[in-house]
């Protein structure tokens, strides 16, 4: 295991944990703590849920596209994220919806990066082997 293969590995596991915590998180808020004003409604819950939802087979099968997309639909929930967490009615529960946006962008964005390397560093050490055996 290269040095590359254990950051993605931890990275990797970081992006699983942030990416189903804030699922969690978002149908909290939906559903338990609703801040004032609103209303728990199963129509808002699936317009928050599945534009995350859809990304769940590139997360758990390390689909380096797919996490890229991740990583671009993550910045409209930073978005809607700040946005709630600087809301005079801001609970507790949107703070930690930030702080999970963030912390899944950040994770994606290092475990594609690392992912990649590794990759690439067991494709040229396979290449090398091929041809020292071709050589002798």
């Amino acid at each position: 295991m290269n040095g590359f293969e254990k950051k993605a590995q931890i990275s990797g596991a970081v992006m699983k944990l942030s990416y189903v915590s804030l699922i969690a998180a978002l149908s909290l808020s939906t559903w338990v703590w609703v801040q004032e004003g609103r209303q728990p409604s199963i129509a808002i819950w699936v317009i928050r849920i599945f534009p995350l939802a859809v990304f769940a087979y590139s997360v758990f099968k390390h689909q380096l596209k797919g996490l890229a997309w991740l990583c671009f639909v993550a910045l409209g929930y930073f978005v809607m994220a700040v946005t709630q967490s600087m809301s005079p009615r801001a609970l507790m529960i949107n703070h930690v919806e930030l702080v999970l946006v963030v912390l899944l962008f950040c994770s994606a964005t290092l475990f594609i990066r690392w992912h990649a390397r590794s990759l690439r560093q067991l494709t040229e050490t396979q290449a090398d082997a091929e041809s020292a055996t071709e050589s002798n």
